[in-house]
C-alpha cells in the first residue's frame, strides 16, 4: 500500500503538471527561457570558439564555428599544426583536408548532404509554422534526470525530429533524428552549459551520440552573436586549375626557332 501511494504522490507532483501543458505553453516557455521568440526570429548569425574532443580517437582539437542566415557555415580545427576546413556557402559545399590536400575541393556527395543541413542557420522550433512543419506535443519523459516536454516534429519531406525541453527551464536538453544513410541507431544531440550571451541564452557544451556512443563534445569558450562575417568567408578559394595555370612555367619555344618581336 505503501508503495501505491508513493506512486500516486509522483504522478500527482511530477506527471500531471506536465501533460496538463498545451503546445503553445510550452513553446512560449521555452522561447523566454532562450530570450524571447523576437530575439531568436533577429539571428542572424554567430562565431562559436572552443575545443572539439574525438572519443574514437582521443583528440581534443581547437575549433572555431561560423555561421550566418540563411545557410552559411565554416568549421575550423587544428590537428597537428595543420588547418582542417570545412564551409558551405549556400550552394556549394568544400573542404581542406591537409593531409590528403593543401587545396580546396568540393565535398564528396556523402558528406556534401549532412553538412548543408548542418548549414541551415533557421531554429525549425522557431519558424515550423511559416515552413508548414508538423509540431506536437508528445508528453514527458526523464531525461537525464530531468522531467522533460518531449516534440516532434515532421519537416515537409516526412523526416521527423524529436526535441526534449527541460520541464523547469523551458531550455533544449536535446535533439534527436534518425540516422541517415546506413543502418544505426539515432544521432543526438545534447545541450548544456546554457550562458546568457548578447540577450540570448546559448549552450556552451554540445554533444553528439550515435547509437547512444559519445562520438564528438564540443565545449566553447566564447560566443559571439551576430558578428561581422563577409559571404567571402564561406566561399571556396579561386579555382584551383586556373591558380595552377598561373603558376605553370612558360612554355619553351620550339628547337631551331626564333621567337618574334
Amino acid at each position: 500500500m505503501k508503495k501505491i501511494l508513493l506512486s500516486l504522490l509522483a504522478v500527482l507532483l511530477l506527471g500531471a503538471p506536465l501533460c496538463a501543458k498545451t503546445l503553445d505553453e510550452v513553446l512560449a516557455r521555452h522561447y523566454e527561457a532562450r530570450g524571447g521568440l523576437d530575439k531568436l526570429k533577429a539571428l542572424a548569425g554567430w562565431k562559436l570558439s572552443g575545443k572539439m574532443a574525438v572519443a574514437a580517437q582521443g583528440l581534443d582539437l581547437p575549433v572555431a564555428i561560423w555561421q550566418k542566415a540563411p545557410d552559411r557555415m565554416r568549421f575550423e580545427a587544428t590537428l597537428q599544426g595543420k588547418k582542417i576546413v570545412q564551409a558551405c556557402d549556400g550552394t556549394t559545399s568544400w573542404w581542406i583536408m591537409p593531409f590528403l590536400s593543401e587545396e580546396a575541393q568540393a565535398m564528396p556527395a556523402e558528406q556534401d548532404m549532412p553538412f548543408r543541413e548542418q548549414a541551415v542557420f533557421e531554429n525549425p522550433l522557431v519558424v515550423f509554422a511559416e515552413k508548414g512543419y508538423a509540431l506536437e506535443l508528445l508528453g514527458s519523459e526523464e531525461l537525464e534526470g530531468k522531467p522533460a516536454y518531449k516534440l516532434k516534429l515532421v519537416k515537409a519531406d516526412g523526416r521527423e525530429i524529436h526535441y526534449y525541453l527541460d520541464a523547469a527551464s523551458g531550455l533544449e536538453l536535446k535533439s534527436s533524428r534518425a540516422k541517415t544513410g546506413e543502418s544505426g541507431g539515432p544521432v543526438e544531440i545534447l545541450y548544456s552549459d546554457y550562458r546568457p550571451v548578447s540577450g540570448v541564452m546559448m549552450p556552451f557544451t554540445v554533444e553528439n551520440r550515435l547509437n547512444g556512443q559519445l562520438q564528438v563534445q564540443l565545449t566553447f569558450d566564447e560566443i559571439e552573436i551576430d558578428p561581422a562575417m563577409a559571404d567571402a568567408l564561406f566561399a571556396m578559394p579561386a579555382d584551383n586549375e586556373a591558380a595552377a595555370k598561373k603558376k605553370a612555367p612558360a612554355k619553351k619555344a620550339a628547337p631551331g626557332k626564333k621567337s618574334g618581336k
